[in-house]
Parts: C-alpha cells; sequence; structure tokens
C-alpha cells in the first residue's frame, strides 16, 4: 500500500515546528549544561541538527514521493528508506561536528540506532496523518456518491409522473399542455443545474410552486395548497438540499384518495415555534412540515415494520446525508392526514 496523498506546503511547515519542538525539547536540556563560553556551539549545531537529521530529511523524502518507484513503494519499504535517510543525515551530522569539534564523538552504532528510533517515530506520526486524510477523503467521496446516486434516483421518478400529467392534457387543452411543458423544462434544468448538496430555500420553493403548478394543471380544483411559511423566515438566507419537497408532494398526489386533496406546506425555524410555547429555543433546526387530509400512514410504516415507498425513502437518506432527520406520524382522528417533517440544521 503506497501514500496516494501528499503534504501540502502548510502542512509541511506545521510538521517541521513540531520536529524543531521535539529536537529543542532534550537539546534545551543540554544547553543549560553548557558554560557560558561554550554557548557559540549551539549557533553551529543547532542548524547541523536540523537540516540533516530532523527537518531535512522530512522535506528530501516527501520531495521523492514525486518521483514514481518511491511514490510505489509500500509503507514498510517507505519506511525503510525514510530510516536510511535519517541514518545517513546522522552520518552527516557526525561528520560536520567533527570539523567544528574535534572531541565530538557519535559512534557508528548510536548513529543507527537515532535514525532507526527517530526515523520509525517520524515517519509513523506522519504516514498516520495521512491515512487519517485519506479516511475522510474517502468519507468524503463515499457521501458524495451516495448524494448523486439517490440524486440520480429521485430524477426519473418525478419526470415519469409529470409527463403523465401533460399527457393527459394534450388533447383536452393544448395551451395548458405547454405550459405544463414549460414548467416540466424549468425543473427538469434545475435538476440538472443543481448537482450539488445545497441550494437556497428561495430555490427550493420556487421549484416546488413549479412543480406544483404542474399537479394543480392537472386536479384543478381538487388539490388545494395552503403555504404557511414563517414571516419572519427569509428564504434567501438558508441553505436545503434541492428537490427535498418534491417526493413528499408526489407522495401525497399520489395516495390521498379524497377529493379535494388538502396539502399544507409549513416551513419555519425551530426558534419561531419555540417562542411561541415559552420554551427556550433550540436555533440551529429549519422546519418542513408536509400534511395531507388522507388517511394517514399505517402503523407498520410509522413503527418502521413495513418498508417505506421509494419517495420518502430517497428523502430520509438525503435528510440523513444532510445531517438533519425526518419523522412521519399521522394527524388527530378528527382531522386525518398524514404528517412528514424535516429538521434540518440551518446553514
Amino acid at each position: 500500500m503506497n501514500l496516494n496523498f501528499y503534504f501540502n506546503n502548510r502542512e509541511k511547515l506545521f510538521i517541521s515546528a513540531l520536529l524543531l519542538l521535539l529536537y529543542l525539547i532534550p537539546a534545551g536540556l543540554e544547553w543549560l549544561q553548557l558554560e557560558k563560553e561554550q554557548l557559540s556551539r549551539i549557533l553551529i549545531s543547532l542548524p547541523i541538527w536540523l537540516t540533516f537529521f530532523f527537518i531535512g530529511p522530512f522535506w528530501l523524502f516527501y520531495l521523492l514521493q514525486k518521483v514514481k518507484p518511491v511514490a510505489n513503494f509500500n509503507v514498510v519499504a517507505q519506511g525503510v528508506v525514510y530510516v536510511l535517510m535519517m541514518f545517513a543525515g546522522a552520518h552527516m551530522v557526525s561528520r560536520l561536528h567533527l570539523l567544528a569539534f574535534p572531541q565530538y564523538q557519535f559512534p557508528l552504532e548510536e548513529q543507527f540506532v537515532s535514525a532507526l528510533l527517530w526515523g520509525v517515530f517520524i515517519f509513523s506520526m506522519t504516514h498516520m496523518y495521512l491515512l487519517y486524510q485519506r479516511f475522510l477523503s474517502e468519507q468524503k467521496l463515499r457521501k458524495e456518491a451516495q448524494w448523486a446516486d439517490l440524486t440520480n434516483r429521485l430524477n426519473p421518478h418525478f419526470l415519469f409522473n409529470s409527463l403523465n400529467t401533460i399527457s393527459a392534457l394534450i388533447y383536452s387543452s393544448p395551451q395548458k399542455a405547454d405550459d405544463v411543458l414549460h414548467k416540466l423544462a424549468d425543473i427538469l434544468r434545475y435538476s440538472v443545474d443543481q448537482q450539488k448538496e445545497w441550494v437556497s430555500l428561495d430555490q427550493e420553493l420556487s421549484i416546488c410552486r413549479t412543480y406544483l403548478a404542474i399537479e394543480q394543471a392537472r386536479f384543478t380544483d381538487n388539490l388545494v395548497i395552503d403555504w404557511q411559511l414563517d414571516e419572519s423566515l427569509n428564504p434567501a438566507l438558508y441553505k436545503v438540499p434541492p428537490l427535498l419537497l418534491q417526493p413528499l408532494i408526489e407522495n401525497v398526489v399520489k395516495h390521498v384518495k379524497r377529493r379535494p386533496i388538502e396539502l399544507t406546506i409549513s416551513v419555519y425555524t425551530e426558534k419561531s415555534v419555540h417562542a411561541k410555547k415559552g420554551v427556550h429555543a433550540d436555533r440551529g433546526s429549519l422546519i418542513f412540515l408536509v400534511c395531507d387530509n388522507g388517511d394517514g400512514f399505517n402503523e407498520s410504516v410509522l413503527s418502521e415494520q413495513e418498508q417505506q415507498g421509494q419517495g420518502l425513502d430517497i428523502v430520509k437518506k438525503r435528510v440523513a446525508i444532510a445531517g438533519g432527520s425526518m419523522t412521519l406520524s399521522n394527524q388527530d382522528q378528527t382531522k386525518g392526514g398524514a404528517v412528514c417533517k424535516i429538521s434540518l440544521p440551518i446553514h
């Protein structure tokens, strides 16, 4: 297994500062024991140790990562190379110190032991950091791949249903069919252009209204929509996953058999709803409620004994990836109907 990841210059500078600190701690204890007339040795010894033993081999080794044969070594081979570089550096330290201080002693076996101990420690420390970076990168890629998969599964779902709506109108009302077709084009353009995790709430609500216009063209007076937006809410300031509400609305239209279908969409922050109840607010949540006047969810669905529909399942997974949660419930027996609540962290 090779490293595959490299340090950027900022990381190299940080590690260099850490290596400098690792050298200064034991060296400083030695310096305290020197006589004043011997302090000049520090000015000679310090740059030699840092250049050839502590910091120099680190920079040189990761510069060699750009050389293909070295980059293709497995982790053990690279560790051996690093220790050998440290040993060569220790030998240079010894030779240069002998030129400046003829009485200096740094035997060959001590050079090897120092290179082995420090080399293994420094290489292991830096390699663990690179593995951690790889883990974070793979986690991010996995999340992005999962998000893309869920988005790609969603697009054909609403496309199929929208085309059915246009098909139902094309003979009875060509003008209305043309208008619906343009609205569908807007939705498709939005779904293609917004292949990312977050869009503004303003954009999401706008495309949601466009989708509802398509459904109202089909159901006319048999679809009643009640928007309940918090007056203090500025949609331009919030970020949400794209095409968040559309599958929930589609689920209502598909499963509610009563006429007219009564759909209520509420959007507010956790702060606004808690303030009404006089409870200390958790200011970090944006809440969506989608309610209908149908028969509600089966108990098996609410208890998660039965698998939820594809649309609900997709939304739940996307919300979870975004760090939020989705809960299903039913309204009281008097009103009836299903309730889907989404809670998202405010971005």
